[in-house]
């Protein structure tokens, strides 16, 4: 017969979060809070929809399914390993009930706060919450939160995403009860209908809890439950098994690694770098096998699970700086400013490889020969080239730099990843003819090749094209011409980037939809030198356009040219 490892019953929430039962304690390496706003009012209009559809007494018998929870039983407290997004909401939600309750001087606040938030022990002398969070969100939760608002609350720095959320449920769910309490009228009614939704709450919103006295049973089935290769779940599963993997002494040590990692990246954003950071290194994988390989790499190579805890914080801050565009070389700082703008996250593995090796100093190019700001300058060429002007299939392009960053971290050259890179990259002919053919519907990229291009006309920085909201993509000949001035390819030239230019706000709002004539006019008033030079041409046509375009390509292979001598 097979060992029966868990077993499932239904538990209503108030069951759950009662001071009188095992206390429930969130492990260090579980997840933060990360509800939003969409999660936390459809948890409240679930309930209040519910409550609609079970009117007075007819509640008696019914129940609202909330979902699932897994839980380590046998000590001094359960470890829940799933299910605490819905229990910390439940919770937050109890927290405004309770103090809406206290308005009516009833005691049912006190009632409320002492049997399932939070009750004082009078032996130790302490408070005693149902439920304590994991290391990132206990304090914030239970002072915020759990602590009775009539003794006083500790004041607690909002460090983490999750402290924010916290605050934002709390802040909804007030706002909701002020509602309902606006609709009875206020007075006895509206403390009865707090009363109500209270009752829902602990008495007809149930979950099905999965529990087991095995921690690492209890892990594999949470493991099960939520490895689906969704992102945000990455992070919280390399956590969890990299904290069940570690000495218990080491724990500490891991947690607070996490923490530095949580608070330089963010929860939202933790997922990139995790992909990222492990492409620097192994290569290409995908999103939806992250969790799975990195786990599967750390048993088979028995890589400590500390040593990477701390690889993983450091390279956080390092990543973090690259994708803010921080860099002590103001030169480095402007490409990856650049980066930024464009988009370009394929390349943050190579420039995570490749600022690891020049904070390491273990660089094997001579300080004269290719270095890390080559390697950036290459790295925004062939992007330029391959996907911004030339269009080409992205995948092409992330083999390639995702082999660099591999090999660079092997050989550390910065003058063979250059290399490498310039073999794969289109010719300086072959991207020459793709900018005398380039067209772009959307602005931001429009924009960052037009002020590289006015740039290398002035052969200085202008900081007069560098903001968005003061300088515009003009189109020369208009999105939207008058009747009977639109030309027979309209589709084939309006968004041809010899069709574009830059133009201070302020004009380019005076002259929407003018004739190129009268464009003219306003043009020799602007700052912007590409824009000046339109007034050579008399007339603007189709082949106007062609001919302009023709004229900045040449000018283009110069500008996007790799370190050393061209292909």
């Amino acid at each position: 017969m097979t060992e029966q490892r868990y077993t499932a019953s239904r538990k209503a929430i108030g069951e759950l979060l009662s001071t009188a039962r095992t206390r429930i304690e969130v492990p260090e390496w579980q997840r933060s809070y990360s509800w939003e706003k969409e999660h936390f009012e459809a948890f409240w209009l679930d309930i209040i929809n519910f409550d609609s559809l079970h009117p007075q007494d007819t509640i008696k018998k019914e129940e609202y399914f909330l979902g699932a929870a897994v839980l380590v039983t046998g000590s001094e407290v359960d470890l829940l390993l799933d299910g605490q997004q819905r229990l910390a909401t439940a919770t937050v939600l109890l927290s405004s009930l309770r103090d809406a309750l206290a308005k009516y001087d009833t005691g049912a606040d006190t009632r409320l706060q002492s049997k399932h938030i939070a009750d004082y022990d009078d032996h130790t002398e302490e408070v005693s919450p149902a439920l304590t969070l994991n290391y990132y969100d206990r304090d914030y939760f239970r002072s915020e939160i759990q602590d009775d608002s009539k003794s006083g609350k500790m004041w607690v720095q909002v460090k983490y995403k999750s402290h924010e959320r916290m605050r934002a449920a709390r802040r909804y769910f007030d706002e909701r009860i002020s509602e309902e309490e606006a609709k009875c009228g206020g007075g006895d009614d509206a403390y009865r209908r707090i009363l109500r939704i209270k009752d829902v709450l602990l008495n007809h919103v149930s979950l099905v809890v999965i529990e087991s006295s095995d921690e690492d049973n209890a892990a594999t089935v949470f493991e099960t439950l939520n490895d689906r290769g969704i992102g945000l779940s990455t992070s919280d599963l390399l956590r969890n098994f990299l904290l069940r993997t570690v000495p218990r002494s080491k724990r500490e040590e891991v947690v607070s690694a996490w923490g530095s990692i949580l608070e330089t990246a963010g929860e939202s954003s933790s997922k990139d770098f995790l992909r990222h950071f492990w492409v620097s290194q192994r290569g290409d994988v995908k999103s939806r096998r992250l969790y799975r390989e990195i786990k599967d790499t750390i048993l088979a190579e028995n890589i400590n699970p500390l040593t990477f805890s701390r690889q993983l914080s450091r390279g956080s801050h390092i990543y973090q700086d690259l994708v803010h565009a921080r860099d002590d070389d103001e030169d480095v700082q402007r490409l990856l400013g650049d980066i930024k703008q464009l988009n370009a996250r394929m390349l943050y593995p190579a420039l995570l490889s490749g600022k690891m090796i020049v904070l390491d100093g273990n660089s094997a190019d001579e300080p004269e020969l290719t270095g890390f700001f080559e390697f950036v300058s290459a790295l925004l060429t062939i992007f330029v080239r391959h996907s911004v002007v030339g269009k080409r299939d992205a995948s092409e392009l992330e083999g390639v730099v995702y082999s660099v960053a591999v090999d660079l971290r092997k050989n550390k050259r910065f003058d063979e990843a250059v290399a490498t890179l310039r073999k794969a990259s289109p010719s300086s002919q072959q991207f020459q003819d793709d900018f005398a053919k380039v067209a772009f519907k959307l602005n931001g990229r429009a924009r960052y090749i037009l002020r590289e291009l006015e740039h290398a006309k002035r052969k200085t920085q202008e900081v007069a094209v560098e903001i968005p909201s003061r300088i515009h993509v003009e189109h020369i000949y208009p999105k939207t011409p008058l009747q009977g001035r639109e030309f027979p390819n309209h589709e084939d030239v309006v968004y041809r980037l010899g069709n574009l230019t830059l133009l201070g706000k302020g004009i380019n709002v005076a002259i929407k939809n003018s004739s190129f004539e009268e464009k003219r006019l306003k043009y020799k008033d602007s700052d912007i030198l590409m824009t000046r030079e339109l007034l050579k041409w008399d007339t603007w046509t189709a082949s106007s356009i062609e001919e302009r375009q023709r004229q900045l390509a040449e000018l283009a292979v110069d500008i996007w040219k790799f370190p050393s001598r061209d292909a």
